[in-house]
């Protein structure tokens, strides 16, 4: 990455609104990304052979695993599997219960990452139309918007059209019956002034686990850009559309691992015994469809300020099933049945031939043991032949919309380069949950359309502003930068059974200032420094929670500390960065007692939110990128992480001691659970001609997760693990009848068949098994 001196990076965002063809050339916007940027902060731009070391079936996600600090997560090799995903950096965590890492589409916000509502970027692009993702580890961009960028944040750049017209065409095969088609089409230049594209796939896979009916991922994907130059004023205007029904991945304990290292517990056969059909693979489900769309005006007011306005568009809607072995007995505050609201008033797994519940024979003790114990309500044995099993299907509904802009405005004074803007978002999310009566459970989970208890269904309501401010000031070699910025956010909860709307809670930060400096030591080599104070909102998932303390619940903060050294010279590329982090009032969820042994499917709004104390994280992050020769490139990163809890665990310790009732948790000085201390990246690249060949290695260090004994302190362990991938590729020049060129790629992740546990739900209980071994090939033509 080359460094400029003597540019700012306002005069490149001017040279660029006034360049016709820096809007076609994703390449020429993919540079000035790199370094129009002289950061004071950590960063890292991927590379393209990053891009083809993962298949064109994989998520977007999947590109960024090779960056220091950074480790991604998905329940198969395809990222075919939301509910699995999980992605940490620097302790920081984006999984199912924790979202703290802020995630833009071309600086657009995704409207959050949680599995309830949210969309990360895998949503809103496919891997062909990606340019190149921007990460800022730790210290995130001032201009960022987001309200989950405590630990850094990620911006997926979408390409640019071309300025020539052309259409691409590409099928991809691999194993798990990944099949995917792929449609795209580039308008060339239009009047003259205007560049677009239209892409569409179909993207269809099995998950790796079981055969037959285990479920998979059925994945439509359609995205529209184009880019207008009017002299002064550039439009750009982006759509993205995806729609998908994902069946889930389930996390296990390290015993069951450690017995069945290929089987995660879910089932593929129907044997007609809830009990055990619960973990019938398909009915666990993730539907959701999303639609964003941003219109963003880019104008030079003169050559040395720009004003950029982006109004953007969300839709998100969507679905989430499980299938409890039993029905529900739902009533009112009076104790009368009710089909709307009310709470359980007990569930039962047998009725006989008119359709009323039944009880277990009184002298029956007998129980299931699989996949936990069933008791004896859910044990056939303990009920006549005559009996007949029942089952639901709970389905939750998650809808968004959000509506929101953002502004920029950047300019030029002397030494100073000045930049300031805004973020306004209105945000509605409904959610409700239904339960479904499965019509003959010893058939198969086909259910009546028609719920017979629709237990909740709530209306969240977020209003966001942001606004910030940051003048870098030019001193020769010597750059200064100092910021400040701030958050004004607004929840309340509407809900529709009782008729009621919740205080309005807000949840506004402090004023938080950020300052760095970046030294231009030689040609080749700058220092650079910083700190910021990041911010994350309370999340409109805590008011569904009735019992959380509203007014004792702060928003998370974490101060962060880089320092760093980036050295670039021709053939050679090398940065370091030292970190330090102090995160606060980290907010957990606390699940409320359960007297089953497995899944509390009823548990509804029930537990609370709490602040949890804090955490404090120190490390390294290295990277190295070396061209041996002009065709011949060997990149490196290595990343050594401690994260420490900074008090004890309040639901579990008062006053020092553990208190009735509560098991071992963490103690101030503990490490963090599920947070590896080291990562260990080496990988290779070779082009020529039009060949070219790919080999990459990661290691992951050892994780520590739950706490078994509290005299004893000692935990769960994880073992390390290393993941090798291969690909390679072929492109030629046809110029045959309509064909331009062909491309021919192959990659192989986890070459040599690891088992190993992947990432973890946030508890340090269980964890999802890594992907094994899997290839795909895809076959490209352009026409």
């Amino acid at each position: 990455m080359r460094t400029f001196t003597k540019k700012s990076t306002l005069s490149l965002a001017i040279a660029l609104v006034f360049s016709t063809n820096s809007f076609a050339n994703s390449n020429e916007i993919e540079e000035v990304t790199v370094v129009a940027k002289p950061t004071s902060y950590a960063n890292s731009v991927i590379e393209q052979s990053m891009i083809e070391q993962q298949s064109s079936v994989s998520s977007v996600l999947s590109v960024m695993d090779n960056l220091p600090g950074i480790s991604i997560n998905q329940g198969d090799a395809f990222g075919g599997d939301d509910w699995s995903t999980t992605i940490t950096m620097r302790g920081f965590s984006i999984d199912s219960n924790q979202q703290q890492l802020g995630m833009t589409v071309d600086g657009i916000p995704n409207g959050g990452s949680n599995y309830g509502g949210g969309a990360k970027a895998n949503r809103y692009l496919d891997s062909e139309n990606l340019a190149t993702v921007e990460v800022g580890q730790g210290t995130s961009d001032i201009a960022s918007a987001s309200l989950e960028a405590l630990g850094g944040t990620f911006n997926f750049v979408s390409k640019d059209p071309s300025l020539e017209r052309g259409t691409t065409f590409a099928y991809t095969n691999g194993d798990h019956d990944a099949t995917r088609y792929y449609f795209k089409h580039e308008t060339g230049t239009l009047f003259d002034n205007t560049q677009a594209y239209v892409s569409y796939s179909q993207t269809n896979t099995s998950r790796w686990i079981g055969n037959g009916s285990n479920g998979g991922k059925d994945n439509q994907h359609a995205e529209a850009k184009f880019v207008s130059n009017f002299n002064a004023l550039t439009v750009t205007g982006r759509l993205s559309y995806d729609d998908v029904s994902e069946t889930n991945y389930n996390s296990v304990s390290l015993q069951q691992f450690a017995q069945t290292p290929d089987w995660e517990q879910l089932t593929w056969n129907w044997t007609g015994v809830p009990h055990f059909d619960q973990m019938f693979a398909e009915g666990w489900g993730t539907l959701r469809e999303n639609a964003l769309g941003y219109v963003k005006f880019e104008y030079a007011i003169s050559p040395s300020s720009l004003l950029t306005i982006s109004p953007y568009y969300h839709k998100n809607s969507g679905r989430g099933d499980w299938i409890p072995p039993y029905l529900t007995s739902p009533v009112d505050k009076d104790g009368v049945p009710t089909t709307e609201g009310g709470t359980n008033a007990g569930s039962y797994g047998f009725v006989d031939s008119q359709g009323k519940p039944l009880t277990p024979n009184a002298d029956c003790t007998d129980t299931l043991s699989w996949p936990w114990d069933s008791g004896t309500g859910l044990n056939p044995a303990c009920y006549p032949d005559s009996a007949i099993p029942v089952m639901s299907y709970r389905h939750t509904h998650y809808d968004k919309e959000r509506l929101g802009l953002t502004a920029d405005y950047k300019l030029t004074l002397g030494i100073h380069d000045i930049e300031a803007g805004i973020w306004l978002e209105q945000t509605d999310r409904d959610e409700s949950r239904d339960w479904h009566k499965v019509i003959d459970a010893r058939v198969y989970h086909h259910f009546d359309s028609t719920p017979y208890w629709t237990q909740y269904k709530n209306t969240f309501e977020t209003d966001t502003f942001k606004w910030y401010v940051q003048d870098s000031i030019s001193l020769g070699d010597f750059t200064v930068n100092l910021g400040a910025k701030q958050y004004l956010v607004e929840l309340q909860k509407y809900d529709h059974f009782a008729d009621l709307r919740s205080d309005k809670i807000n949840s506004d930060s402090d004023v938080l200032f950020s300052a760095g400096a970046v030294y231009q030591l030689t040609s080749n080599t700058e220092l650079f420094a910083s700190f910021s104070e990041n911010f994350s909102a309370i999340k409109d998932g805590v008011l569904e929670r009735d019992s959380s303390t509203l007014t004792e619940i702060e928003p998370e903060t974490a101060e962060n500390i880089d320092f760093g050294v980036r050295y670039k010279a021709d053939r050679l590329s090398l940065t370091a960065t030292a970190y330090s982090i102090a995160f606060d009032n980290r907010i957990t969820f606390i699940a409320p007692g359960s007297d089953t042994g497995g899944i509390d499917y009823t548990i509804g709004t029930n537990g609370s939110y709490i602040n949890v104390g804090g955490i404090d994280s120190q490390g390294i992050e290295l990277s190295a990128s070396y061209m041996l020769t002009n065709e011949w490139n060997i990149y490196t990163s290595y990343t050594n992480n401690s994260s420490e809890y900074a008090s004890d665990d309040p639901s579990s310790y008062a006053n020092g001691e553990l208190t009735a009732g509560a098991g071992p948790s963490f103690r101030a000085g503990d490490d963090v659970i599920d947070s590896p201390s080291d990562m260990f990246v080496l990988s290779t690249d070779y082009y020529s001609g039009g060949f070219r060949f790919g080999i990459s290695a990661k290691y992951t260090g050892e994780r520590l997760g739950a706490f078994l004994d509290e005299q004893t302190r000692t935990r769960n362990k994880v073992a390390g693990y290393t993941v090798f991938d291969i690909n390679a590729g072929y492109t030629a020049d046809v110029n045959a009848g309509p064909f331009k060129s062909i491309d021919i790629a192959f990659a192989v992740t986890n070459v040599t068949d690891k088992q190993y546990l992947a990432g973890g739900t946030g508890n340090g209980s269980t964890y999802f098994i890594g992907a094994p071994r899997t290839a795909a090939l895809t076959f490209t033509a352009n026409f």
